[in-house]
C-alpha cells in the first residue's frame, strides 16, 4: 500500500509541474538540455537524455521571481538539493556557469536582451 501511495504522490507531482510548465515547454527542453550537457550531478549517462527534465521544470517555474545570474545561481542549486541531497548537489559554486546559461536563455526567452546585472 505504500509504494502505491508513493507513485501516486510522483504522478501527481510530474503532473503539476507539467501544468505550471505547459506552455513554456520548449524553455524546459533548452534547461534540461543546458543541464544534460553540464551534468552537476554525474548521471549523463549519453542516452538518458530527459534525466534532467524533472530538475528543468522546476527551474522553469521558479525563474520568474529571479533577478539576475545570481537568483538563478541559487535557484538551479537548491533545486539539485531538494531533487537529490545537498552532498549529491554539492557547492553552490558548481552551478555558476549552467546558471549564467540559463539566465541568458530566461533574458532571450521573454526578449530582455538590455537587461542589465549579467
Amino acid at each position: 500500500m505504500q509504494w502505491e501511495h508513493i507513485q501516486a504522490e510522483v504522478r501527481r507531482a510530474r503532473q503539476s509541474r507539467f501544468e505550471q510548465t505547459v506552455t513554456q515547454r520548449d524553455l524546459v527542453d533548452s534547461v534540461s538540455q543546458i543541464l544534460f550537457r553540464a551534468d552537476p550531478v554525474g548521471i549523463n549517462f549519453e542516452t538518458n537524455t530527459d534525466e534532467y527534465d524533472a530538475e528543468a521544470e522546476t527551474i522553469v517555474i521558479g525563474l520568474p521571481n529571479t533577478h539576475g545570474p545570481e537568483d538563478v545561481n541559487a535557484l538551479t542549486h537548491e533545486t539539485f538539493v531538494q531533487w537529490f541531497d545537498a552532498q549529491t548537489a554539492g557547492p553552490i559554486e558548481r552551478y555558476a556557469a549552467v546558471s549564467s546559461e540559463i539566465w541568458n536563455l530566461w533574458r532571450r526567452h521573454h526578449g530582455q536582451h538590455g537587461l542589465s546585472g549579467q
